[in-house]
């Protein structure tokens, strides 16, 4: 039986520096119904997941300003007890071969190489949100209901 994957009511933080890329993924997610919430600046971050409320998903970009990865900001994240279960995924254009692995290693339930395939990225994202790891972005079609 196929798995219905809706974004629908589901909320997303993304932590993106990149205004295109975040622009991008909101366009794509909003599509889908997500309510969606941007970090461009990584400045404040675990205080700016606690004022949007309850968060479904955490997109991480590993290559941000200002001198910090994505892992230093989710290293943050995961201290914050709160916080520490919310699943999070790598969007990144970090060479996947060298990154996957750590990732894992920090806690990520999925790595979406950059550029973003705009047909199947929400459906990667709802996938992760429906506890289904997602490591690269490939994306059966057969296995689940469109949106």
């Amino acid at each position: 039986m196929a798995n219905q994957m809706s974004l629908l009511g589901k909320r997303i933080f993304i932590v993106e520096d990149n205004a295109s890329n975040s622009t991008i993924m909101k366009v794509l997610l909003h599509a889908a119904g997500a309510i969606v919430y941007n970090d461009r600046y990584a400045i404040n971050t675990v205080a700016r997941i606690h004022e949007a409320g309850k968060i479904d998903l955490i997109i991480m970009d590993l290559m941000l300003s200002k001198g910090q990865s994505g892992y230093d900001v989710m290293d943050e994240i995961r201290k914050d007890p709160e916080l520490a279960r919310i699943p999070a995924v790598v969007v990144s254009a970090s060479d996947p071969g060298l990154e996957m692995n750590r990732a894992r290693d920090k806690g990520f339930q999925g790595y979406i190489p950059k550029p973003i395939n705009n047909s199947t990225f929400a459906k990667l994202i709802a996938s992760v949100i429906n506890g289904q790891p997602v490591w690269g972005d490939d994306f059966n079609e057969n296995e689940y209901e469109h949106f």
